[in-house]
């Protein structure tokens, strides 16, 4: 359960929020299972807060800070977090269903088993994050970085991923991702493929998987 007091300290809004983070800052935020659902949070900062089971839904965090938070389990319904940064986090299991990711950050954060369905992704930067049986379905993920992204056993099915670099990143086992898909992408060079889908990327769209001309 939340600490009552840094719960209340949330309440009082961002600024009084982020003044007591800065006067307090070897302070954990303690915001387990919090109900935090349509709560203004813009430009909190947020590092290392314990929001494992907090329901979010429909909160703005946009351009938060969520370095090394704590979200497993979290509910991000419909969450607005345009621009927000997850760097390392702990998203497993998360249910970020239908929310604005649009340019945020995963720099290193574990989504393992994250539900992102339908999610607004677009220029999103997956750089060496975990999305292992992540559920990306009908998720826009145009203009993403995947660099060194693992999405073993990611769905994928109808996901959008126009421009989408996916350098050195890990497709073993996705779910329903079609050479279709992956011929919009701007380059999937180096990354690690079953044998029958390079075969078929070969044959149909070799140039993905070659350094992008600029």
């Amino acid at each position: 359960m939340a600490d009552p007091e840094h719960l209340a300290k949330l309440r009082q809004g961002v600024k009084a929020w982020n003044t007591w983070r800065q006067e307090n800052p070897d302070t954990l935020p303690n915001l387990k299972q919090a109900d935090l659902s349509k709560t203004n949070l813009k430009g909190a900062f947020l590092a290392r807060a314990d929001l494992e089971q907090a329901s979010l839904e429909r909160a703005n965090l946009e351009m938060a800070i969520l370095w090394n938070a704590n979200l497993a389990r979290a509910n991000l319904w419909r969450a607005s977090l345009k621009g927000a940064d997850f760097l390392e986090a702990n998203l497993r299991g998360t249910e970020l269903i239908r929310a604005n990711l649009r340019k945020a950050g995963f720099l290193g954060a574990d989504l393992e088993g994250a539900s992102l369905a339908g999610s607004d992704l677009e220029g999103a930067d997956f750089w060496k994050a975990r999305l292992v049986s992540a559920n990306l379905f009908r998720a826009n993920l145009a203009k993403t970085k995947l660099w060194r992204a693992n999405l073993e056993r990611a769905n994928l099915a109808e996901a959008k991923l126009e421009g989408a670099v996916l350098w050195k990143a890990r497709l073993i086992a996705v779910l329903n991702l079609s050479v279709e898909q992956l011929s919009t992408v701007k380059t999937i060079q180096g990354a690690e493929l079953d044998v029958k889908l390079r075969m078929e990327i070969e044959r149909d769209c070799p140039n993905i998987l070659e350094e992008p001309k600029r």
